[in-house]
């Protein structure tokens, strides 16, 4: 696997864009963990019970994580396997050569059982073999057991912290474009310049009034990232960017998760702060 580095490397030509994308639900056309665990674990009420809990702010993804490594079969090869089987979004490689052809970056942030993440993208373009990825670690990548290497250190709801490759990337001197479809994606998206949303998170865009593109396919996100580096709704060089910091987004965000809000050493979500919506 080739994993992100904790610090993203930001080169100081092209494009000074970074797209975070998703993985389950988002790269690939299915949750794959839950299509795993629907396969192997015979108590589904079980299974449903604690994904509702997670949903629901009641657990969290690094403890959710665990839970699913404990009850899914000890057979790294068939879960490599089946993971294997699982559709993907045949537009995403050509997606990502119109991203890095522009200079700009890609990076996969994925909160789920994450042994499948980096495989998965060689098998469907080798091309993509080189593509940073940050998720979590399990017993399927080697003995260490689960393991988040990029979690906060403080706050341990979340297996991987995507809220925090977000900033990285924002203070690096960056327009974040962050794609995704589920629950732990809307900590990204609060803090992203742009957001394409589609199922769960969509849905939260829209009952918190932020504006979240809708999208399918990243062969329309690819159309849209083209057209936005021409017309500036994205920069298109480092010398745009200050222009276009102060006029799409000139104060930064408050934080909606995290310890800032939630307190230190929390492993499931705290009340949600009255925040105003953020785009």
């Amino acid at each position: 696997m080739t994993r992100a580095p904790n610090v993203p490397i930001l080169p100081r030509a092209g494009a000074p864009v970074s797209v975070l994308v998703d993985y389950d639900g988002t790269v690939s056309r299915q949750d794959v963990g839950d299509l795993l665990l629907k396969r192997h674990v015979a108590d589904q009420a079980l299974v449903e019970k604690m994904d509702r809990a997670y949903k629901d702010g009641l657990l969290g993804s690094r403890d959710l994580t665990r839970w699913d490594m404990k009850v899914l079969p000890r057979d790294a090869e068939l879960l490599r396997t089946e993971a294997a089987a699982i559709p993907q979004d045949d537009t995403f490689p050509a997606f990502v050569r119109a991203v890095r052809a522009a200079g700009a970056l890609v990076e996969i942030v994925s909160d789920g059982l994450g042994f499948y993440v980096a495989s998965n993208l060689e098998r469907m373009d080798p091309a993509l073999a080189d593509l940073p990825v940050a998720t979590n670690a399990n017993r399927v990548d080697g003995p260490e057991g689960v393991s988040f290497p990029y979690g906060h250190p403080a706050c341990h709801v979340c297996g991987t912290c995507k809220r925090e490759r977000v900033r990285l990337h924002g203070a690096g001197g960056r327009a974040v474009v962050f794609v995704g479809d589920g629950t732990s994606d809307r900590y990204a998206a609060h803090h992203a310049d742009v957001v394409f949303a589609k199922d769960s998170l969509l849905a939260w865009g829209r009952a918190t009034g932020r504006h979240f593109g809708a999208w399918e396919r990243f062969s329309e996100i690819e159309s849209w990232f083209e057209e936005a580096l021409r017309d500036g709704r994205l920069p298109a060089t480092h010398a745009d960017l200050p222009a276009w910091r102060a006029a799409h987004r000139p104060e930064g965000p408050g934080f909606i998760c995290g310890p800032e809000v939630w307190g230190p050493g929390r492993t499931v979500p705290g009340p949600a702060p009255d925040v105003a919506g953020e785009g």
